[in-house]
């Protein structure tokens, strides 16, 4: 939400800090202790008490959490990084037996227009899902929500383990954040998780 800030998230998890990255969107993904300065775009946290967080302005916001180990990723799911197999990374880095996954509100299949050549791409990281909502000449419309829900499923999350934070991020400006609608002075929405108190 663009009007809570970094300080409410903190309270909320319980952290006086979120373990971030900068972010390229690719598929790289990288333990938290690992994190500092370096270029990723999914993070994993162990140790007790530890929060990682990636922060998005269309692109999807997954948060993955083991629920026997406590141990939690969070993944920047953009449509390069969806294309590169960054959820794969991010589930394959956290391991984990019984997985739980939140995505969280980005652009939706009503406002990511991209060219047909990029839509083929996605829809070619995505099967059998059908994430082409709509084409029209040589642009199309894509469901990157759907795309990460299969990718998800392709790593072995069952759907009803997966929760969907509804919400396009262009259409909605009292919300959210959005660089398609914003351009530069776009802000950024910071999605976390943090580790179960039991973990390691």
């Amino acid at each position: 939400m663009r009007n809570a800030t970094d300080a409410d998230l903190f309270l909320a998890l319980a952290v006086s800090a979120v373990v971030q990255v900068k972010q390229v969107h690719g598929a790289h993904a990288i333990e938290a202790q690992e994190a500092v300065g370096a270029e990723a775009d999914a993070i994993v946290g162990r140790e007790r008490g530890t929060a990682v967080g990636i922060r998005v302005a269309d692109c999807v916001p997954l948060l993955l959490a083991d629920e026997l180990s406590g141990e939690v990723a969070a993944i920047h799911a953009g449509w390069r990084g969806v294309v590169a197999g960054v959820v794969k990374a991010g589930a394959d880095l956290l391991g984990g037996r019984k997985l739980v996954a939140a995505i969280g509100p980005c652009i939706g299949p009503c406002c990511f227009e991209v060219g047909l050549d990029v839509a083929h791409r996605i829809a070619a990281a995505s099967e059998p899902e059908r994430v082409v909502a709509s084409a029209h000449g040589d642009k199309a419309y894509v469901d990157l929500r759907r795309a990460v829900r299969a990718q998800l499923r392709a790593a072995g999350v069952a759907d009803d383990r997966i929760d969907d934070v509804a919400g396009c991020s262009k259409h909605d400006a009292v919300r959210f954040h959005s660089f398609r609608r914003d351009g530069a002075k776009s802000g950024r929405m910071l999605s976390a998780i943090a580790t179960r108190v039991g973990s390691r």
